[in-house]
């Protein structure tokens, strides 16, 4: 945020914006949290069946 009240600040625009955009940005963090844990979940899920099925062709 300090970064961007430098930016705001260098371009020219009111640094009252900040409060939107930390509004605004609350949400599309859980959004960027959600895509990323379901993401890590399915790779953890793809990575085990591969490893249970290199498992079962040992034996």
């Amino acid at each position: 945020m300090i970064m961007l009240a430098m930016v705001l600040t260098s371009v020219g625009l009111p640094v009252d914006g900040i409060a939107l955009v930390a509004g605004v940005d609350r949400i599309f963090d859980m959004a960027r949290t959600t895509v990323n844990i379901t993401g890590d979940a399915a790779c953890t899920m793809v990575v085990s069946n591969l490893e249970a099925k290199r498992e079962a062709k040992k034996s």
